[in-house]
C-alpha cells in the first residue's frame, strides 16, 4: 500500500508519526511532501543513516530496538517500520516493543508493519497471535512469498491497523 493510500485512510488526520529503522528517511521525506511530521530512528550501521535523515531536514533519535520510545502515551497518529521488526530478534523483544507501540499511538491511529518475515510456520503459530492481541481493527493483511538462498519457507507480511478508540 503506497503513502498516499494510508494517508486517505484517516482523511487528513495523520499529523506527526514514527518510523522505525527509518534507513535513509525516504518515508519521513514521503510524508513530509504531505505535511506529516515522522520522526524517524534509526542506527549508523555500515553508514550514517542519522546523519543522512539529518541532511534531508527530517528529525532522526538515536535508538535501538531493545528502547522505550521518549513519547506520552497516545500521542502518535502514525507508527511504521519496514524491515527492522522481523523474526530474527527474540519474541520477548518483539513483544516489548510492540506493547510500547500500542502505548504511544493514540486511539485511531495507524500501526503499518511492512515486509515483516519470518519462516511460514511460525506466522500462525507465534506471530499472528502477538500481532492480534491489541485488539486492533485489521484493515489491510498481505502475505507473500519470501525468497530464501536456504530452501526454507519464509513469508513477508505486510499488515496496517487501526488501534481502536477507547471505550
Amino acid at each position: 500500500m503506497a503513502v498516499l493510500q494510508v494517508l486517505a485512510l484517516k482523511n487528513g488526520s495523520i499529523r506527526i508519526g514514527l518510523d522505525i529503522g527509518a534507513g535513509s528517511g525516504t518515508f519521513a521525506a514521503r510524508m513530509s511532501e504531505r505535511n506529516v511530521t515522522i520522526l524517524s530512528t534509526t542506527l549508523n550501521l555500515d553508514g550514517p543513516f542519522n546523519e543522512m535523515i539529518a541532511m534531508r531536514g527530517l528529525l532522526t533519535l538515536h535508538l535501538t530496538v531493545s528502547q522505550r520510545f521518549p513519547f506520552f502515551d497516545n500521542t502518535l497518529d502514525i507508527v511504521h517500520s519496514m524491515h527492522v521488526l522481523s523474526n530474527w530478534m527474540p519474541g520477548e523483544m518483539l513483544e516489548f516493543i510492540l506493547f510500547d507501540i500500542h502505548r504511544i499511538l493514540r486511539p485511531g491511529g495507524i500501526f503499518w508493519l511492512d515486509r515483516f518475515f519470518c519462516a511460514k510456520d511460525q506466522l500462525d503459530t507465534l506471530y499472528t497471535p502477538m500481532f492480534t492481541k491489541f485488539g486492533y481493527r485489521k484493515i489491510k493483511w498481505a502475505v507473500g512469498k519470501k525468497p530464501d538462498f536456504r530452501g526454507q519457507e519464509q513469508v513477508y507480511v505486510s499488515a496496517i491497523y487501526e488501534k481502536l478508540p477507547l471505550q
